[in-house]
């Protein structure tokens, strides 16, 4: 069994990540007085993130999210993906006797670390998962830092 030593910089990600999560979740919520504004206006859909020997795997349930709908980039090391389930356009909203599933847009949003390769990320989704593919840069690919080492000698 292999020991793995904590990294204070993954668990101070995964940390911005859920409080991130939690205001998104919060100003869901509280988007305005109307109740249906609320509830149509946004959701956060459930996101797992993997770790493997290649890299990551972001698996997300979007399930009656059109394809065309997503958008994924990534900006300044940050990983966002967005989109939108949309209504059924054949029923009008007097037609639900119960609504409980989450339409609308959705942003997510996840700090990457600097061993993921961006140009290497790929995408699919297959029976409503979508799945994210975050690669790892081989190691002659990351940059090594050069500290340079002052004399002070008085």
């Amino acid at each position: 069994m292999a020991i793995r030593r904590p990294d204070p910089t993954r668990a101070i990600a995964e940390l911005q990540d859920r409080v991130n999560r939690l205001f998104e979740e919060i100003r869901g919520r509280s988007s305005g007085s109307d109740p249906e504004e609320g509830r149509s206006g946004g959701w956060n859909p459930p996101v797992d993130l993997v770790e493997h020997d290649r890299g990551y795997v972001l698996r997300a349930d979007l399930p009656g999210v059109d394809p065309a709908e997503l958008r994924i980039q990534v900006e300044d090391d940050v990983l966002m993906l967005r989109g939108e389930r949309r209504p059924e356009a054949r029923l009008s909203s007097e037609a639900y006797l119960r609504e409980e599933r989450p339409r609308g847009r959705f942003e997510v949003k996840l700090s990457l670390p600097p061993s993921v390769d961006p140009a290497g990320i790929r995408a699919s989704q297959r029976a409503g998962v979508l799945e994210v593919d975050l690669p790892s840069r081989r190691a002659a690919e990351v940059d090594p830092i050069r500290v340079e080492v002052e004399s002070t000698e008085a």
